[in-house]
């Protein structure tokens, strides 16, 4: 039984809103990093929570995408994909400005906590989107391309973020000021072309060949987007201590650590999976990517220096750059009508082991050191496994 593509064509100016919709949140949500430091010491004060509060405000900001994705999803299968993302991107951009303004630290947790929850309305949609949109092998290049704006988003972020807080202080202004009214600025003038050019079509789906996979498949996909979240997360936190305490990096070579890291996840997007994706049906692509994300995980604790750092930041890098936007495909093959219901607890899924990764890599690393690599490659031996076990999702159609 053939498939009939039932799809309606993604125009360019759509799509080209749709990543600049992803880029505007993830550096919004990048922005944030450099400036906390300045933000905590205004409303905060006492200089000793200062690292309480920043690992703090970051988990409330992913506890809000985890609980707002799913939620989001939903409305938009009932509402439509275009509201919801022109409510997540005004909503985001008013929270990042009221955020940088916040006068206390209560109030400081609670736009963090509302720019978490527009940004769930935003990224998963935007994915669903794409879904509604295209047949199986350009959504795989498109896919790869939105990835590719989220990571160079949160690339840009940083750096914005960093030399506008400078420039703040240069001109007498406290830091958090022109970081978050350009980033607060550059998200509402996203809205206004979206809101003004982007389309609202009714879900064109592609009907399948075969009967979707079965919940269990799902479900199987949402765990290792979990794990591998999980393990990017913990590879952060790890890195960041590692570069610090054990081979007295200084931050610059950190920045540049992670440069690269951002670098080569955004060309493993565009060069490697967008091309190949829409070939790779079978289960042990997913399997070899797991190990590799493993091993370059291990092989860090035989770094003695910055010198040796490049390749095995390069390996993770590439194998998590690889995974990401793979596990968003196959979720989205495998959810049928619910794109951004499904999407959206996959984004759900993704936030929580990230969360989950960050929070106790610095506790493994105080208790093991650098065998806390080896703990979280640990359990991405067993998301090799638990891939090897599941059931590939088949690829029921191919661009006419």
């Amino acid at each position: 039984m053939t498939a009939r593509a039932t799809t309606v064509a993604l125009s360019r100016g759509d799509f080209a809103l749709l990543l600049a919709a992803i880029f505007a949140v993830s550096l919004g949500y990048g922005v944030v990093l450099p400036v906390l430091p300045f933000f905590l010491a205004r409303v905060a004060g006492d200089g000793g929570s200062v690292p309480w509060h920043t690992g703090m405000l970051t988990s409330a900001y992913m506890l809000a995408i985890f609980v707002g994705a799913p939620l989001w999803g939903r409305i938009a299968d009932r509402i439509g994909r275009r509201p919801v993302i022109l409510v997540g991107l005004a909503g985001f951009s008013a929270a990042l400005l009221a955020f940088g303004f916040a006068p206390n630290l209560w109030l400081g947790y609670v736009t963090r906590m509302v720019g978490g929850a527009f940004a769930a309305a935003v990224l998963p949609v935007a994915f669903a989107y794409v879904s509604d949109t295209s047949v199986a092998a350009s959504r795989a290049r498109r896919f790869a391309w939105m990835s590719a704006a989220s990571v160079m988003g949160f690339l840009a972020g940083p750096s914005l973020g960093g030399w506008l807080a400078g420039a703040s202080l240069a001109v007498g202004v406290p830091a958090t000021a022109l970081p978050f009214l350009a980033a607060s600025g550059i998200g509402a003038v996203v809205w206004l072309l979206a809101w003004w050019q982007l389309s609202e079509r009714a879900a064109g789906r592609v009907a399948p060949a075969a009967k979707p996979p079965p919940a269990r498949t799902t479900r199987l996909l949402l765990l290792l987007s979990l794990l591998v979240m999980y393990g990017v997360g913990g590879f952060e936190v790890g890195l960041t201590l590692q570069g610090q305490q054990v081979l007295g990096l200084t931050p610059a070579q950190l920045g540049l650590m992670f440069f690269e890291c951002s670098l080569v996840m955004a060309l493993v997007d565009v060069l490697v999976f967008a091309p190949l994706a829409h070939r790779l049906e079978g289960r042990g692509t997913v399997v070899v990517a797991f190990l590799v994300m493993a091993a370059g995980l291990g092989w860090l604790t035989t770094a003695t220096g910055f010198d040796g750092l490049w390749w095995r930041v390069a390996l993770i890098a590439a194998s998590s750059g690889f995974l990401i936007p793979l596990l968003t495909y196959r979720v989205s093959l495998a959810a049928g009508a619910a794109q951004a219901a499904t999407l959206g607890a996959q984004t759900s899924a993704a936030s929580l082991g990230q969360a989950l990764g960050s929070a106790t890599a610095g506790w493994l690393f105080n208790a093991i050191d650098e065998a806390s690599f080896w703990a979280i490659a640990a359990l991405l031996f067993v998301g090799a496994a638990m891939a090897f076990g599941g059931k590939p999702v088949r690829v029921a159609v191919r661009d006419a």
